[in-house]
C-alpha cells in the first residue's frame, strides 16, 4: 500500500502518504506448530501418494508452499537426487523464487525420491515441462492450489488420526526435537 500511495503522491493524487504512520511487526503472533516424528509417520502413513508426495517434500526440504507447487518433472535429478527449485507459482502467477538461496539445488532423500516416482507412476502429467502437481481440471496447464489440498485432504487426515496441531505449507522452522510439517529454514 505505502508504494501505491507514494505513486499517487508522485502523480499528485494525494499530498502525502497516509501509510507512513502505519506500523507492521515481522514477528509471529504465535509459534509455529511443529509434529513430532510419530504423528508425522501417522500422517503420511493415512495419506494418498499424491499427499503423501507433498508432505515428505515440504518437511524434508522445506520449501515454501509456492515452490513446492512451481516444481516440475525437468527439476528432479533422480540419478544425482537433486531437485532445482528455479521456480514458484503465487496465485497462479509464475515467477522467480523469493529469495537467491531458494534457488540453490536441494538434496532428496532416497525416501523421497521413491515416493516422486511412485506419485509419477499415476499422474497423468508426466513429461519434463509437466508441472509435478499437474492439475487435472486445467488440463496440466497448471498445478493444483497447495491451500486447497491442505485444506480438503491433508488437515481431514491430521483430525482423523488425532493430530490436534494447526498446520500449513509454510514459516515453520526446526525447534527442538519435532519437525515442522510446514517449512524447515534452508541456509
Amino acid at each position: 500500500m505505502s508504494v501505491l500511495f507514494n505513486h499517487a503522491c508522485r502523480y499528485e493524487l494525494f499530498d502525502r502518504n497516509p501509510i507512513y504512520l502505519v506500523r507492521q511487526s515481522a514477528k509471529r503472533r504465535r509459534a509455529p506448530a511443529v509434529l513430532m516424528p510419530v504423528e508425522i509417520r501417522a500422517l503420511v502413513d493415512n495419506l494418498s501418494v499424491r499427499e503423501r508426495t507433498l508432505v515428505l517434500l515440504a518437511v524434508s526440504t522445506g520449501l515454501r508452499q509456492s515452490e513446492l507447487f512451481g516444481l516440475k518433472w525437468g527439476d528432479i535429478d533422480f540419478d544425482q537426487r537433486t531437485m532445482n527449485v528455479t521456480r514458484s507459482i503465487v496465485y497462479g502467477v509464475v515467477g522467480p523464487c523469493k529469495t537467491e538461496s531458494s534457488q540453490k539445488p536441494v538434496p532428496l532423500h532416497p525416501f523421497v525420491a521413491k515416493a516422486l516416482l511412485e506419485w509419477r507412476k499415476q499422474a497423468t502429467y508426466t513429461k519434463p515441462n509437466d508441472w509435478i502437481f499437474a492439475s487435472r481440471r486445467h488440463r496440466g496447464l497448471t498445478p493444483y492450489w497447495g491451500q486447497a489440498i491442505l485444506r480438503k485432504y491433508v488437515r481431514r487426515v491430521t483430525e482423523k488420526v488425532g493430530i490436534q496441531k494447526s498446520i500449513g505449507w509454510h514459516s515453520a522452522d526446526y525447534s527442538g526435537p519435532g519437525i515442522a510439517v510446514t517449512r524447515i529454514r534452508r541456509c
